[in-house]
């Protein structure tokens, strides 16, 4: 009896542990199949669909690519990679970074120079002024943009029959449209002024005025600046949103307690999860001209580590994703714009409202947000101010001489 259990026991012992080398060989094989790869550190790295279009990714390059999280706080995240690219860390290779990262890094000298994968017909497939103020740095690339984020126009249409307006195509109409009372705890305009986002706000704002973000006496500045000051004054626009940042902002904009907010296209997908996006519900729509038609954008880009130690693999992957077919692939995967200007117009992607996107894109000026060297800290110091001024807590004045010297600095 013993020895027949013994033999059981002996043949499961031996099937389990065939089992286990067979899969240790087959990992390997998964393994040597690959020939190379590459390490990215990625603000989509929990994302399902990101992870997908990697995958998809990997085996097109035959490159074994793993996607590494880094904080959702933009503070946080700017700080930490900032730290990683400082201590020399070669355990990453390529970075998901926005135009505040970039910014700084480029300059700081922690990136790789990306002059043989910005050729010519890649540079071109982005916007000019963009891509030398913010890829840029003294004549070199230092980042390859792959999401097109424009700031948009979106309402509610709720509240537009509420309004009895036909839409909102000018000033007039947004002054008239935010001015309504909607009830108890719903605004005309919503937004997130938390001091480090307000900044967005108030560069688009001082766009459609046509002022000048580096010219705090011109007149046009001081209006946009004025107009944002009075639709808090008035009650259009509540007071708490100044410790919203997008998370609570787009919350409440789905919550239907904002008729109309203004929110970069990259938020596309939460509308649209939301249940909440169409024709009927929230949906984005033409930005209303108010002196001039112009709107900002940004892109989320890659940059190389300059201590990788798979450069040529990050390379190649650079080369795939700047393309126009790993653009495509890209926008269709994720359901976002791409960076380039030539796939948005020319391309089927499958975006929603992908026909109001193109006309952004051709009809509106695309400003690049006006950032400098420190842009985490003169960001956070202009939020400051202005929120002093919104609350009045400085004056008009005030506000104009110290937000001058802060963008006068190098």
């Amino acid at each position: 009896m013993y020895k027949k259990i013994f033999c059981i026991l002996l043949c499961i012992g031996l099937i389990l542990s065939s089992c286990n080398n067979y899969e240790k060989n087959e990992e390997k094989e998964i393994s040597n199949y690959y020939e190379d790869e590459l390490n990215i550190m990625h603000i989509e790295a929990d994302n399902p669909d990101f992870k997908n279009y990697i995958n998809d990714v990997s085996r097109k390059l035959n490159m074994k690519i793993n996607i590494i999280p880094c904080p959702d706080d933009a503070n946080n995240r700017q700080a930490e990679i900032s730290t990683l690219l400082l201590s020399g860390n070669s355990n990453i290779d390529l970075i998901s970074v926005n135009d505040e990262m970039v910014s700084e890094f480029k300059v700081k000298g922690y990136i790789e120079n990306l002059d043989d994968i910005m050729s010519k017909n890649i540079v071109e497939s982005y916007p000019k002024d963009y891509v030398e103020s913010v890829a840029m740095y003294k004549n070199h690339f230092y980042s390859v943009p792959y999401l097109m984020d424009i700031m948009m126009f979106w309402v509610n249409e709720k509240y537009i029959k509420y309004s009895e307006l036909e839409g909102v195509k000018n000033l007039d109409d947004f002054s008239l449209f935010v001015s309504n009372d909607y009830g108890t705890n719903m605004y005309g305009y919503g937004s997130a002024w938390d001091e480090t986002y307000i900044y967005n706000d108030l560069s688009q704002f001082i766009n459609m005025f046509d002022g000048d973000y580096y010219n705090w006496n011109n007149d046009n500045t001081k209006e946009a600046v004025k107009f944002l000051h009075d639709m808090l004054k008035h009650g259009y626009t509540p007071q708490n949103q100044m410790i919203d940042r997008y998370e609570q902002m787009e919350q409440k904009f789905i919550d239907g307690k904002y008729g109309c907010v203004f929110m970069y296209s990259g938020a596309i997908n939460i509308f649209l999860n939301s249940g909440k996006y169409g024709e009927d519900g929230i949906h984005v729509a033409e930005l209303p001209m108010f002196k001039k038609n112009a709107t900002n954008i940004a892109t989320w880009q890659y940059v190389l580590n300059k201590s990788s130690k798979n450069k040529n693999a990050a390379k190649k992957f650079l080369s795939y994703i700047s393309s126009r077919e790993g653009s495509i692939d890209y926008s269709n995967a994720m359901n976002q714009i791409p960076a380039r200007i030539d796939v948005i117009l020319e391309e089927d992607i499958d975006v929603p409202d992908i026909d109001i996107i193109r006309k952004y894109v051709e009809n509106t000026n695309f400003k690049v947000r006006p950032l400098s060297s420190n842009p985490m800290n003169d960001i956070s110091e202009m939020g400051r101010i202005f929120q002093k001024y919104l609350l009045d807590e400085i004056t008009l004045d005030d506000l104009c001489n110290l937000a001058q010297s802060i963008v006068d600095r190098k």
